[in-house]
């Protein structure tokens, strides 16, 4: 595991002062308020995401978002159409998928994303695989699941295959 150096914390501390700044539009008069919450801020995002965990690569997750949209449009409207059908077209169903990723925040990442899609839920994990729960067993969840852990091991400049 990496050392923290006093390097890496100033920046972090000095990217959320920033980000204070701009909330605040520079409020002199909250500026001891901030510095409190920016030294707060920058211990919590410390405990929370050490300097050795997963490197994320900022532009390269940004790049997921209108995929995610796309993919969380398309799954709004197959679930209203389920729900305005009067047959309820529904094949709920269990998959056991694999986990590429490294253990902690990608596969967090990952089990949350894919829940925040209509009608799938990761609802935990069995040692190495993700539990995920479909309203439609008969779509590729399996392909879905993997295009976007590729997607996010890119984001996270993660080398395995």
């Amino acid at each position: 595991m990496l050392r923290t150096t006093g390097g890496q914390i100033a920046k972090r501390a000095i990217l959320l002062f920033t980000v204070w700044l701009v909330l605040t539009a520079a409020d002199p008069d909250a500026l001891p308020l901030g510095l409190i919450a920016v030294a707060a801020a920058t211990w919590l995002s410390h405990a929370l995401r050490p300097d050795g965990a997963t490197p994320v690569r900022p532009l390269r997750a940004f790049a997921l978002v209108p995929g995610f949209l796309w993919q969380s449009f398309l799954g709004g409207l197959d679930v209203a159409r389920r729900a305005f059908d009067p047959a309820m077209p529904l094949a709920p169903g269990w998959f056991v998928i694999p986990a590429r990723l490294p253990e902690g925040g990608p596969r967090v990442m990952l089990g949350g994303e894919f829940s925040l899609l209509p009608g799938t839920l990761v609802a935990g994990t069995r040692g190495d695989s993700f539990l995920v729960h479909v309203l439609d067993r008969n779509r590729d969840v399996v392909q879905d699941f993997e295009a976007g852990e590729a997607a996010l091991r890119r984001a996270i400049d993660e080398a395995r295959p």
